[in-house]
């Protein structure tokens, strides 16, 4: 995989099928209704019952219409990934207005992933993966995956440079 800053945002180029997997789980990590999932992506906030029951009468609608406005756009810019020329990988661009949307919505899938394939803190170690099953230790390339996109987004990763074709074929 390589990034690029484009003018008016990112490309992410070289995504092979099993990126273009993980990316297109997103927004159906975010929208997944597995109890373990809410509960990692919406956790209690109060000690008291009532007031829980305040907080989630009155602020988790709001915030399940924020996730699903972050699944949108991050939707339709996966549906906009187009294939390289002459290659079997794929070029991704994110528009700089849509960062925020896709920072949130990877965070988000990454505590989905977590939650779903029963890791530890201690799976997140160095040598952690050594102790899991098969589908775990996917779950962690997944996670480690999508934590070097946040990464680049956030443009504190050594994976962004400045590159003469940052100009995806037909745009």
């Amino acid at each position: 995989m390589w990034v690029a800053r484009a003018e008016d945002g990112f490309l992410f180029g070289g995504l092979t099928g099993n990126y273009v997997d993980t990316l297109r789980a997103v927004p159906m990590l975010l929208e997944s209704s597995d109890p373990r999932v809410r509960e990692r992506l919406l956790p209690d906030t109060y000690d008291d019952p009532e007031e829980e029951r305040q907080w989630r009468q009155h602020a988790t609608p709001e915030l399940e219409r924020l996730f699903m406005s972050r699944c949108q756009l991050v939707r339709r810019d996966l549906a906009a990934m187009q294939q390289e020329p002459e290659a079997e990988s794929f070029l991704l661009r994110i528009a700089d207005g849509h960062v925020s949307a896709w920072l949130s919505s990877l965070n988000a899938a990454r505590l989905a992933l977590f939650a779903l394939n029963d890791l530890t803190a201690e799976h997140m170690e160095r040598d952690g993966s050594a102790r899991v099953g098969s589908k775990q230790q996917e779950a962690l390339l997944r996670i480690h995956f999508l934590a070097e996109v946040q990464g680049a987004l956030l443009d504190d990763l050594d994976l962004v440079e400045p590159r003469d074709d940052a100009t995806p074929p037909g745009a």
